[in-house]
């Protein structure tokens, strides 16, 4: 048992709250989590330009402004090392200060990093008297190769080889030097593990989700869950819908998103003519929204207050991803509200979900057309999907159950 409360800061590039996508559904998971041990601090550098941020249940949270703490020779410097660098420079004198006032007046056992990203900061947090554990999202360094393996331009190869050069000497450096790093899934750490070694203390901390947000919690029977409005203001016919949700912008979902416009959608539409294509998430492509004006059965909402209403619509889930690293928090929303999920086998990746079971996993573009048809076809098959599916996140991805992880990786810490 802990002896005492447990002070915990969390730093991050971006805002945990209000959530918008599956990063910030992880960090608002891990700060639920921690705050049943004791006070819960943040500190985050995004572009959001408030500093003193509110967030339900967090002591403190400080947030500083990389755009306006960036100095003209660091912006400059940035700029110089883009080309060799995955990602802009993060680092700022300013925001090291203001990060180690806040280590100095919160003084927490735990520090949680959330991935690469607060790497240019860790000699601060060093220099504290504190735990300090990299939660992992992804595999970083994998999953930048996963994008750039098939480009054809030798320009870009190379520029993407240092990129990654230099991503998985930062990943490897990171998980070397921390107390503890926290993934999302089995394969996630024998992967790390493959690539920086087998002594990381690595920790398996899946992608979790508040059963109670998406599910009638009155009943053991997976029904949807209508959350504020009963239904989109949209027309579409909730018999035959298919859905996608996701940040649209992020790689790995715009492949999967366009999979779906121009293939799976247009030869379901040939079988099943009243059906309809639902896109959730922010910042969708010009070129989803130029379809979804030509073709009325396409839908593109852009970011929405609550996924609810369109789980609540959908009929089916539809997963085409071909890339991507940890644990898909869409899946795991779709189990508990109860919609049907056809999915490849990287979508579905580390949740498992056997075939036939909990989901199909299909993985060609007509095996997906099959199991959609499937589905329509036999409604009995989709209801006992998705009571197995309720049944699974429930069992291993609520809250209650990623707690547990949690609790045994900070008794081991601490």
């Amino acid at each position: 048992m802990l002896k005492g409360p447990v002070r915990s800061l969390m730093i991050t590039k971006q805002l945990p709250y209000p959530i918008f996508a599956g990063v910030s559904l992880r960090d608002w998971q891990n700060l639920n989590i921690l705050m049943k041990y004791g006070p819960v601090a943040g500190f985050s550098f995004s572009n959001v330009n408030s500093e003193e941020i509110s967030i339900p249940g967090v002591s403190l949270w400080k947030n500083c402004s990389l755009d306006q703490s960036l100095s003209a020779w660091e912006k400059q410097k940035q700029g110089w090392l883009w080309p060799l660098s995955p990602r802009p420079a993060t680092y700022c004198d300013q925001i090291a200060q203001e990060l180690d006032r806040v280590l100095r007046e919160f003084k927490p056992d735990l520090v949680i990093c959330e991935m690469v990203f607060v790497y240019p900061y860790l000699k601060v947090v060093q220099k504290h008297n504190c735990r300090i554990i990299l939660d992992q999202h992804n595999i970083e360094a994998d999953l930048f190769k996963q994008r750039y393996k098939s480009t054809n331009s030798f320009k870009t190869k190379l520029q993407a080889s240092f990129q990654h050069f230099t991503l998985e000497s930062i990943e490897k450096s990171f998980t070397q030097k921390v107390d503890q790093v926290w993934v999302c899934s089995e394969e996630d750490k024998n992967l790390l593990k493959q690539l920086y070694g087998k002594d990381i203390n690595t920790y398996i901390v899946p992608n979790g989700i508040n059963i109670d947000f998406y599910h009638n919690i009155s009943s053991d029977i997976a029904t949807p869950v209508e959350g504020g409005d009963s239904s989109p203001k949209i027309p579409i016919n909730p018999e035959r819908t298919i859905f996608f949700l996701g940040m649209l912008s992020y790689i790995p979902n715009k492949i999967a998103a366009q999979l779906l416009i121009e293939q799976i959608y247009p030869k379901l539409r040939q079988i099943y003519p009243d059906c309809t294509l639902l896109l959730v998430g922010r910042n969708p492509t010009p070129s989803m929204v130029e379809s979804a004006k030509k073709d009325p059965g396409i839908i593109v909402t852009g970011g929405v207050p609550d996924i609810r209403p369109y789980l609540a619509s959908a009929s089916i889930m539809v997963v085409p991803l071909l890339q991507g690293g940890g644990t898909r928090f869409k899946i795991l929303e779709a189990f508990a509200a109860g919609c049907p999920v056809v999915s490849t086998t990287k979508g579905a990746e580390g949740l498992n979900g056997n075939d036939g079971e909990h989901l199909l996993i299909r993985d060609s573009v007509e095996e997906i057309i099959q199991g959609v048809c499937q589905i329509w076809s036999e409604p009995s098959l989709g209801k006992k999907l998705a009571q197995n599916a309720y049944d699974l996140v429930k069992t291993n991805f609520s809250w209650e159950a990623v707690g547990q992880k949690v609790d045994k990786a900070i008794q081991d810490l601490l």
